[in-house]
């Protein structure tokens, strides 16, 4: 509990440099909210490392692991990827060449009905009387030259035929070397995509311990903030008893009467119960109301109802304030923490006990007065 979050407004006290620190911060605070929150800082250097500091390498270890999980995905998509192309390469290349294997068949098979064609007139002009009647020729001489182109066309269909023949032989064989190259590609497809799954569920795996790793880093935290919001609650009931038992260690620094001291006015009984009315409500930066709080819209909101609107930055309250001793507190009154109050306000309600937008883990709480670490009390005028 209390982080001294460092409180940001829309003006700065005197002395201060001049920064809007709710602009500077409020790009940070996301980020303190999740990992400070979340993951507290490690512990200083020599100290021995706690249960919280083991969970959290713990997760930095995961998250780690997560990321090299993802990289083997991206590589294993890459290579799923290739596969996929030489298969498709493989496959159109086999489409292309079945193609040319029927247009060779086809080919092939009309020349082949041609020469058997050719050959069955040869042969029925043999069963003739007389050759020369179905040839119808004049002279021998044309008969020579009939039968010398004959032989040539005979031939040349012989060629076309091989030359055919060939081309089938030729694309049987690439067809062949096209089957193995696709069931290469298809195995090696097979391959990585399963290797992927595999990594895959590796990431899930891993992403489900970090989250409940996460959690219990949660858990471990707010029982810390538990016990230490106990321990402040047991020391401010203690001081309490103290001090109305006349024992007074602070010097007579705080009245003798407390800690049942009535508020100073009506306008700070009504600030006090206003604030009273918005404990357990969640902590959010830079907000004041009616749902959220930061501890300077919070006081500044308290205040603004009674009639006495205050800037909304600690800082600022604390130089809109008067300065008054710890003994000197009442109900209404402002409590500082930071140089000048710029890190935290809280509202005294007597008791010994303010109300306050601790942060983002507790929210608006009752608490003791901090009246070691407090850097100033503050009356609203």
């Amino acid at each position: 509990m209390f982080k001294d979050w460092t409180d940001g407004g829309t003006s700065e006290p005197k002395g201060v440099p001049s920064v809007n620190l709710r602009a500077k911060i409020s790009g940070s605070v996301a980020i303190l909210v999740v990992v400070a929150g979340l993951l507290p800082a490690a512990s200083a250097s020599g100290n021995p490392r706690s249960p919280i500091d083991d969970k959290r390498a713990e997760a930095a270890n995961l998250s780690r692991q997560i990321d090299a999980a993802n990289s083997k995905i991206n590589d294993l998509s890459q290579r799923v990827d290739a596969a996929e192309s030489k298969l498709e390469n493989a496959e159109k290349n086999i489409t292309i060449t079945e193609a040319r294997t029927e247009a060779a068949q086809e080919a092939s098979d009309a020349l082949h009905d041609q020469v058997s064609a050719q050959a069955a007139s040869v042969y029925m002009g043999a069963a003739a009387s007389s050759p020369l009647d179905m040839i119808n020729i004049k002279d021998i001489q044309e008969l020579a030259t009939r039968s010398q182109y004959a032989a040539a066309a005979t031939d040349h269909d012989n060629q076309l035929l091989n030359k055919y023949q060939k081309a089938r032989e030729v694309l049987a064989a690439q067809r062949s070397r096209l089957e193995k190259e696709r069931a290469e590609a298809q195995h090696q497809e097979n391959i990585a995509i399963s290797a992927r799954r595999q990594a895959q569920a590796t990431e899930n795996n891993l992403k489900s311990v970090l989250a409940q790793t996460n959690a219990d880093i949660k858990n471990m935290i707010d029982e810390q903030h538990r016990q230490e919001l106990a321990a402040q609650q047991a020391a401010a009931r203690a001081q309490s008893n103290d001090f109305s038992n006349g024992g007074g260690g602070g010097g007579g620094a705080i009245p003798a009467n407390f800690p049942n001291v009535p508020a100073p006015s009506s306008a700070a009984a009504v600030a006090v119960a206003y604030a009273e009315r918005q404990v357990g409500k969640p902590y959010v930066f830079a907000t004041h109301g009616p749902n959220t709080f930061d501890c300077s819209g919070l006081t500044g909101e308290a205040w603004a109802v009674a009639g006495h609107p205050l800037t909304f930055y600690s800082g600022a309250q604390y130089q809109e304030t008067i300065r008054i001793g710890p003994g000197d507190l009442r109900p209404g009154d402002l409590v500082f923490y930071g140089p000048g109050g710029s890190r935290h306000v809280e509202i005294y309600i007597g008791g010994g006990q303010v109300v306050s937008a601790a942060d983002p883990q507790d929210g608006v709480i009752v608490a003791g007065v901090r009246y070691g670490s407090a850097s100033g009390y503050g009356r609203v005028p």
